[in-house]
């Protein structure tokens, strides 16, 4: 079964790159830690450097890789910033390898990219691992904290080792990525990228870049950018439809998501096909009324049940949302989680 789809999936990489197999077959990843090199105000799993000194086992790892590779998608492995722990990913990646079920690619702040030799030795023993693309990301909110030659550098050598059409990033020029550092010092410049990419308001997202987008009334809540396919009505159930979803995460703790801070199951009971099989939209109450009503009717149950008082007005869904779950969370710690999505 792992082979099979893989070779499917590895077929459709060949004819059409990374970056559009991932958007047409949708991916899955390995969060392998919650714990970063740096603290990006966007990020949605609430990654810093301050969180927990965590990440998956080996073992482990591998057989949560070939349980994604049965679904179908385009695997990575993610975080946080895997990279953090290198030798232990670099014997995960072996592993897998010699199992077959070694991810596409591999996600990274660049932060690792501090010189060309660095980024060669590691792309090399990604590539002897079978690896086959890399994705890196360049915006005001990385080069925050991650200096633009880094990105560049592994922009240009990312290119060299696995081809251009392997390389899931941004197309703007490195220039612009030099001036993206300057975005996020300036109050003005930054209020106006925000609002013209509006991030979905979870984890670090939802305390730093909230204040710069409007509010609405609850019975008008826009959706979010993080949503691929419209989701007319007030409830979510294209965020959690087996047909739709577009990215399916196994935490450092088992969780299987697809939301941040949702957890649809544990992969240490259930595999992540059986649970797209059965239909994410069932994994549990929360889940189930998220689909049928949204945010508001999540609202209204934590009204209800734990006498939350109800704002009059949100930015999106999204922030609707993660409001209600983390006055939730301790009365739900099972499917609100886990905790590092939700801390400050």
């Amino acid at each position: 079964m792992i082979h099979r789809q893989r070779d499917i999936v590895d077929r459709y990489i060949a004819q059409v790159g990374l970056a559009k197999a991932g958007s047409d077959l949708g991916v899955a990843a390995l969060l392998y830690t919650y714990r970063c090199t740096i603290a990006c105000w966007h990020c949605c799993f609430g990654c810093t450097t301050n969180r927990p000194d965590v990440h998956m086992g080996t073992d482990r790892a591998v057989a949560h890789l070939a349980a994604l590779h049965e679904t179908g998608r385009v695997i990575h492995i993610a975080g946080g910033e895997a990279m953090i722990y290198w030798d232990d990913l670099r014997r995960v990646l072996e592993k897998a390898a010699a199992r077959g079920c070694q991810p596409h690619f591999i996600e990274t702040n660049a932060s690792f990219a501090t010189s060309d030799a660095v980024v060669r030795d590691r792309f090399r023993v990604l590539r002897d691992c079978g690896v086959v693309g890399i994705l890196t990301s360049a915006d005001p909110y990385h080069q925050a904290f991650v200096p633009p030659e880094n990105v560049i550098r592994v922009r240009r050598l990312a290119a060299e080792w696995f081809g251009p059409q392997n390389l899931w990033m941004t197309g703007v020029s490195d220039e612009e990525i030099r001036g993206y550092a300057a975005t996020i010092r300036d109050e003005t410049r930054l209020a106006e990228y925000v609002r013209a990419h509006p991030p979905v308001l979870v984890g670090n997202a939802h305390r730093e870049l909230r204040r710069y987008l409007p509010e609405h009334p609850l019975d008008a809540l826009p959706g979010d950018p993080g949503w691929r396919d419209p989701n007319p009505g007030p409830g979510c159930a294209v965020v959690f439809d087996r047909e739709r979803i577009w990215e399916l995460h196994i935490d450092p703790y088992d969780n299987i998501q697809t939301n941040c801070g949702v957890v649809l199951g544990s992969a240490a009971r259930t595999s992540p096909l059986e649970l797209l099989r059965r239909g994410p939209g069932t994994a549990n109450e929360i889940v189930a009324l998220l689909c049928r009503e949204g945010p508001v009717g999540l609202a209204h149950l934590a009204r209800a049940r734990h006498g939350y008082a109800i704002p009059e007005r949100a930015c999106t869904k999204c922030d609707l949302c993660y409001q209600v779950r983390n006055f939730l969370r301790p009365h739900y710690p099972e499917i609100l989680g886990p905790a590092e999505v939700y801390a400050v």
